[in-house]
């Protein structure tokens, strides 16, 4: 072998040498990355520091202050920040997950907060403020806003406060309304900073107690008065207060005939307008007869009205907004005429008694608080002895005109009342929760009673009236309703109609699309008794009325689920574990929670995660004192704030172009990007409850949000096919 060959093989040798090591370094480093992903994690807290890194200082502080502890725990958080020497290097930002080494992480790694929580126990209140602030700047979370309150109720004991203040959107007078609610807002304000504030007696969900807060709330009303309170509380217990009455009448007034004649060439109709809660208007065709001033309270007004020979039209309107409106035809006045008016003589086809020439009049009406009107028995008396006999014979020239003939009255009225509803059918479908009845009953020999279901709507003194309008607003329940109308004259004849109302609920309003959801158990899976109890809430919570999201798999489905899945409670921790639930259980979202047993109470931290891709859409948690009392109001305060997260919005489809659509709905609405829409085959002219759901293939269209505008939005159509069947102008409302 010469030379060369010999320096090739030592070269070759050399070069072997130098890669070895490179190759060796790399394995070994490999080799510590995965010995560190393996290393579990302790099992149990000790107190014990094997190492001086952040995360080690952070778990032997959160120890110390479970055994109370706080000065030693607080100076174990601050090396964690590095304000303290000891920790190799620090980590300053509070955060739900942190990274420790390898694949590592710590769950709820909270140093400013923690450190906080310490000043306050120690009694340093203006550090605790100055940490618990900068906690809930860099990642908010209810432990730091239950302990801020503490911290801030403590600086200032002792101060002079002034009270809280409470300013309402509305004045405090007595208001009306025909509404089943009433909205109401305002501000409550206070140096001492509001930390409780109710609204008719329900609270407001208030984690962290603010100068300025500002509320609204639609609260429900009983029909009559209702007076409801609204108080503002601060910190330091001092209280502000006001009362709002609402009237709530949701029934129209009524109107009575008790007598019709005839007087200087028109019809003089006497009777009665009628409203529990007070009349405020009543009008003859555009002439006003009377219209309420001040505050009196008007509810029962005599009347006495010049009608035309025409007729006319009397609208009642009571101080709730609630009308009746009821048509005065000429036909309809002859008939009620008082028998001495009624003549032997031919009538016109208008049915007037008295010469064309006066026909056309101008309306004139009378009214009084207190009229004395003919007495009932004199004009029973006086029809007792005659009965109207209408019917159709020729008259001179060939055409047919209408005669009355007085006939001598028989010994007992046999006549049924007459008993008639204005756009009511037998079987009517709605999907409003209110049903409207407007209708007339009359009888010659005057009326008993007009009851609905054997609501009797006439009062004591309106027995003997001749000629009645009324209207009901009836509440109506999910599914079928049945209403006997019936009225009955004095001698016990009765006329009826039967009503059948079927009360739908909207299509787009149904659970069946509502994001589907699933709350697996809690971890860690040591919670034992405490995770049932906040996983039952939940779920109550979730299914309570209206519902916003279509609740899956209650407890019984998740161990097989877990099982199938080759997963267990803990590692439902990873948000990677939706997408392999997904596979079996058909939600599009999953609520996974998780308990931190603090110092003292504990905290329930929950994830909105897509199944779809293990996206987390949302996150929030709550915070409670005590882990038995309050514990499930804390509870309903989350639910309610995942539910904010996913508003409710309405809105139009503004332009469509291919795939693409926009909507008139963006973040002011509380649009987002995680949003979905259906869409509805409604115009905007008119009512979303009149459209379908438009679907493609059986299935509903949906609208996936891409971007977000302040008043718009920009969506793709789902599938993209049914794009031909989206339309400009549709409705869009969120799943």
């Amino acid at each position: 072998m010469n030379g060369l060959g010999i320096r090739h093989m030592f070269n070759r040798q050399k070069t072997a040498h130098r890669r070895h090591p490179r190759l060796l370094a790399c394995f070994v480093c490999l080799l510590l990355m995965w010995a560190g992903c393996l290393l579990p994690e302790p099992a149990e807290e000790t107190g014990k520091l094997y190492h001086h890194n952040w995360w080690n200082y952070y778990s032997r502080g959160t120890f110390l202050l479970r055994q109370g502890r706080t000065e030693e725990a607080q100076a174990d958080f601050q090396r964690c920040l590095g304000l303290r020497p000891g920790a190799k290097f620090g980590n300053t930002h509070d955060m739900w997950r942190a990274r420790t080494y390898g694949l590592h992480f710590i769950e709820g790694y909270f140093p400013n907060r923690e450190l906080g929580i310490c000043l306050y126990e120690n009694n340093n209140f203006t550090q605790s403020v100055h940490f618990l602030e900068i906690s809930l700047k860099q990642e908010p979370s209810g432990r730091a806003k239950h302990y801020l309150n503490l911290a801030r109720r403590r600086q200032m004991t002792g101060r002079t406060i002034p009270p809280p203040h409470l300013q309402l959107d509305r004045n405090t007078e007595t208001s009306f309304t025909h509404d089943r609610s009433c909205l109401l807002g305002g501000t409550a304000t206070g140096e001492g900073r509001i930390c409780r504030l109710t609204v008719g007696g329900r609270p407001e969900f208030i984690e962290l107690a603010e100068n300025t807060l500002p509320f609204i709330r639609r609260t429900p009303l009983a029909a009559g008065t209702n007076i409801i309170s609204i108080e503002a509380e601060d910190l330091l217990g001092q209280r502000a207060a006001q009362k709002v009455v609402w009237i709530a009448d949701w029934q129209p007034p009524r109107f009575l005939i008790r007598r019709v004649s005839t007087q200087e060439g028109s019809w003089l109709v006497e009777g009665v307008c009628r409203d529990e809660f007070g009349l405020a208007e009543v009008l003859l065709d555009h002439a006003s007869v009377f219209r309420l001033t001040g505050t009196r309270h008007i509810s029962e007004l005599p009347v006495s009205l010049r009608v035309p020979l025409t007729g006319a039209t009397v609208t009642v309107t009571d101080r709730a907004g609630n009308r009746l409106q009821s048509p005065l035809n000429a036909t309809v006045l002859a008939q009620m005429a008082m028998p001495e008016e009624r003549t032997s003589r031919q009538f016109a086809d208008s049915v007037c008694p008295f010469p064309p020439g006066k026909k056309d009049q101008t309306p004139c009406a009378f009214a009084a608080l207190r009229l004395s009107a003919p007495p009932n028995a004199t004009v029973l008396s006086r029809m007792e002895t005659h009965t109207r006999a209408f019917e159709r014979r020729p008259r001179p020239g060939g055409h047919m005109g209408l005669f009355v003939q007085t006939v001598p009255a028989p010994t007992a009225d046999r006549l049924r009342p007459s008993l008639s509803l204005r756009g009511c059918q037998p079987l009517t479908r709605v999907f409003a929760e209110d049903f409207y009845v407007d209708g007339t009953a009359a009888d010659g020999g005057g009326l008993a009673s007009v009851t609905i279901n054997g609501e009797n709507l006439l009062a004591p003194d309106d027995q003997g009236t001749i000629r009645t309008y009324f209207a009901r607003r009836i509440t109506l329940d999910p599914g079928t309703n049945r209403f006997d109308v019936v009225a009955t004259d004095r001698t016990g004849n009765q006329a009826s109609q039967m009503l059948t109302v079927i009360r739908l609920s909207p299509e787009h309003l149904s659970e069946n699309l509502r994001l589907s959801v699933g709350v697996p158990p809690l971890t860690p899976a040591d919670t034992g008794l405490i995770g049932v109890r906040v996983k039952r809430s939940m779920e109550t919570e979730l299914t309570k009325s209206p519902v916003r999201f279509r609740l899956l798999e209650r407890d019984e489905g998740w161990n097989f689920v877990l099982r199938e899945q080759g997963l267990s409670v803990s590692d439902l921790a990873d948000p990677s574990a939706a997408l392999r639930i997904g596979k079996m259980v058909p939600a599009e979202m999953l609520l996974m929670g998780k308990i931190f047993t603090e110092a003292k109470g504990l905290t329930v931290y929950l994830k909105a995660v897509e199944t779809g891709n293990g996206t987390v859409v949302f996150a929030s948690d709550v915070y409670s004192p005590d882990s038995d009392l309050g514990l499930d109001d804390a509870v309903a305060g989350l639910v309610l704030k995942v539910q904010q997260g996913f508003p409710l919005i309405t809105g139009e489809v503004l332009r469509r172009q291919g795939t693409r659509v926009t909507l008139n709905v963006g973040r002011r609405e509380g649009t987002t990007e995680n949003s979905r829409f259906l869409v509805i085959s409604a115009s905007s002219a008119k009512s979303i409850t009149d459209g379908q759901v438009c679907k493609a293939e059986g299935q509903a269209i949906q609208l996936q949000i891409e971007s977000v505008q302040q008043n718009t939005s920009t969506a793709r159509i789902i599938p993209p096919a049914a794009d031909v069947i989206v339309k400009e102008g549709y409705y869009v409302y969120t799943r």
